[in-house]
C-alpha cells in the first residue's frame, strides 16, 4: 500500500464478498479514501459535535464544541448556558477530525476458508440488504446582566455573564450584537436554574476574511470546564437555531461508559445488532428474549411515532496501554490497537501455527500424503496475505454459530491516510488511561430538544465494547 494506510466501510466489504461468492476474501485491497463513521460524516457534517469528560467524584465536567460560522464578525454569535461558571481553553483545530481518525472503527473479520470448512454465501434478501445463509450558584445584584469575565480564546471574543431577569438578557443581547435567535422563555428555563452564560462571536483580529469581505469555516475548538452534580449537555438552547433536526454527534470521556437516558439510550440498537449479526445461532435463551425485547420496543415506539429514530453506538472502549500507544507512535501502534473482545473461545493465533495446521490438514485429505499443487499455491497466498503487520490471525471455537463458521478468521488491521494517522499524536493529554470513551450519534428532532441531555453511567455488566465493524450498520 506504499506509504498510505487504508479502510473499507461495512458497506463495501459486503459487495466484495458477494461478488467472490466467499469462497476467499481478495487479495488486496486499497481504498485509501473511504472510512467507517466517514471522516467527512464526522467533521464537516452540519449539526453538533461535542467531546465529553466527566468525573464523577469532582463532580467536574469539560465539554469541548466547534461550531461553524458563515458571515461577518457581527453576525455570529452564540450563547452557552453551564450549570457553574467555566473556564474556557482553546483546542487543537484539528481536535474533532483527530478524533475521529482515533475512532475509525476496524473492518469486519473476514472467513478463512480452510479444508473441510463450510462454503459461506452472502444472499440478498427482499430489502436490498445482506443476509448470512449457508450453501450553577446562589447569584448576587440587582442588574439584569452582571459581565463576570471578559477575553480572547482562539478566534472568539467572549464574556461570561449572568442574568437575574430573561427580558433584561434579552436585550442586553440584542443591544450588544449577539445575533440570539431564540426568546425569552427558553432564557428564563436557565436562568430559574440559575445557570452561568457565555456568549461568544468572532475577534475579528483574529481572523482573515474571505475576498468579499465575509468569513466562513469552522472556529478553533473551545473546551468549557465547570462544577455541576450530573454530567449534563446543553441541548435546550440549541432547539432554537435548528430548523427540522439536527445530527448530534458525542464523545464522552468517563471512569465507566456513559448512555443518555430513557428511549435515548443506544443500547437497544447496539444489543439487536450485536445478537442479531455477530452471535447469530450462537444466541443464548437470554439473548434471545433481550433481542425479543428489543424489537418489540422499537416496534411499539414506531407505531406511535413513525419518525422514531433509535441513538446509534458508533466507538466504545476502555483505554487501556494499547489504545495510549497510539498516541506515542501513531504509524506503529493504530493499526492493530483497539481490537476489541473476542468471542468466548476465541484465540489469537501466529502465522507459523495457522499454516503448520493448514499444512497438516491438507495432507490429512491427501491419498499419497503429498501437497497438491494447489495446496501449496494456498499456503503461498496466505502466507503472504496473513503478514502481522496487516491483521491477526482467530481460531474460532469449535462450537461457532454465529457470524463466521469457519475454523480461522482474519481480523484486518485499521487504516487510514498516513498523514492523518501521525496526527494523532496531538490527542495525548486529553485521552486518559483506563477512562472510557464512548461514541455515538442521534438525529434529533426539533420536537425533542426540549430540555437538556442527562448522561448517566452503563453498569458494568453491561458495558460494551465496540471497535470492529460487524455485518450491518444498527437498525
Amino acid at each position: 500500500m506504499g506509504t498510505k494506510y487504508s479502510i473499507i466501510t461495512a458497506l463495501t466489504l459486503m459487495a466484495l464478498c458477494a461478488s467472490v461468492g466467499w469462497q476467499s476474501p481478495p487479495l488486496s485491497v486499497n481504498a485509501a479514501c473511504c472510512y467507517f463513521a466517514a471522516k467527512d460524516k464526522d467533521i464537516n457534517q452540519p449539526g453538533q459535535k461535542a467531546f465529553i469528560t466527566w468525573n464523577p467524584q469532582s463532580k467536574t465536567e469539560a465539554f469541548t464544541v466547534q461550531p461553524k460560522f458563515e458571515g461577518n464578525a457581527m453576525d455570529f454569535g452564540m450563547v452557552i448556558p453551564t450549570p457553574s461558571r467555566p473556564k474556557l481553553d482553546e483546542m487543537a483545530r484539528d481536535f474533532f477530525k483527530d478524533l475521529a481518525i482515533y475512532t475509525i472503527l476496524m473492518p469486519l473479520p473476514v472467513p478463512i476458508y480452510g479444508p473441510g470448512d463450510p462454503t459461506i454465501k452472502y444472499k440478498q434478501n427482499k430489502k436490498g440488504g445482506a443476509s448470512l445463509g449457508l450453501a450553577g450558584a446562589d447569584l448576587v445584584g440587582k442588574k439584569p446582566v452582571t459581565i463576570l469575565e471578559s477575553g480572547v480564546v482562539g478566534s472568539l471574543d467572549y464574556k461570561i455573564i449572568v442574568a437575574d431577569d430573561a427580558n433584561g438578557l434579552f436585550d442586553w443581547l440584542k443591544q450588544n450584537k449577539y445575533s440570539y435567535g431564540g426568546d425569552q422563555n427558553t432564557l428564563n428555563f436557565y436562568i430559574k436554574k440559575k445557570w452561568f452564560f457565555t456568549v461568544m462571536k468572532i475577534d475579528p483580529k483574529q481572523m482573515k476574511r474571505t475576498a468579499n469581505g465575509s468569513y466562513s469555516g469552522e472556529v478553533t475548538p473551545t473546551r468549557f470546564t465547570f462544577s455541576t452534580a450530573q454530567c449534563v449537555y446543553p441541548l435546550k438552547i440549541t432547539q432554537l437555531s435548528v430548523k427540522d433536526k439536527t445530527d448530534a454527534l458525542f464523545y464522552v470521556q468517563a471512569p465507566k461508559q456513559m448512555d443518555l437516558t430513557g428511549d435515548m439510550s443506544w443500547r437497544p440498537s447496539y444489543r439487536t445488532m450485536y445478537i442479531t449479526y455477530l452471535l447469530g445461532c450462537g444466541a443464548l435463551k437470554d439473548e434471545q428474549v433481550e433481542l425479543d425485547q428489543h424489537q418489540n420496543w422499537l416496534s411499539e415506539k414506531r407505531q406511535k411515532d413513525a419518525k422514531f429514530e433509535t441513538t446509534k453506538l458508533e466507538w466504545a472502549k476502555e483505554l487501556t496501554d494499547s489504545e495510549m500507544s497510539v498516541m506515542e507512535d501513531p504509524l506503529k501502534n493504530y493499526g492493530q490497537a483497539g481490537t476489541g473482545n473476542l468471542l468466548p473461545g476465541a484465540k489469537s493465533v501466529s502465522l507459523s501455527e495457522f499454516l503448520s495446521d493448514m499444512r497438516a490438514q491438507y495432507l490429512k485429505e491427501s491419498a499419497d500424503k503429498q501437497l497438491a499443487e494447489h495446496a501449496k499455491t494456498r499456503l503461498a497466498q496466505w502466507e503472504d496475505m496473513y503478514q502481522p503487520s496487516k491483521g491477526m490471525i482467530v481460531r474460532n471455537p469449535s462450537n461457532q454459530q454465529g457470524y463466521n463458521r469457519t475454523r480461522y478468521s482474519w481480523y484486518p488491521a485499521r487504516e487510514a491516510p498516513l498523514e492523518e494517522v501521525k496526527a494523532l499524536s496531538r490527542l495525548k493529554g486529553h485521552l486518559q488511561k483506563s477512562q472510557w470513551v464512548t461514541k455515538f450519534r442521534r438525529q434529533l428532532r426539533k420536537d425533542e430538544m426540549t430540555d437538556d441531555l442527562l448522561l448517566v453511567e452503563v453498569p458494568k455488566e453491561k458495558q460494551q465494547t465496540y471497535t470492529r465493524i460487524m455485518p450491518t450498520s444498527p437498525p
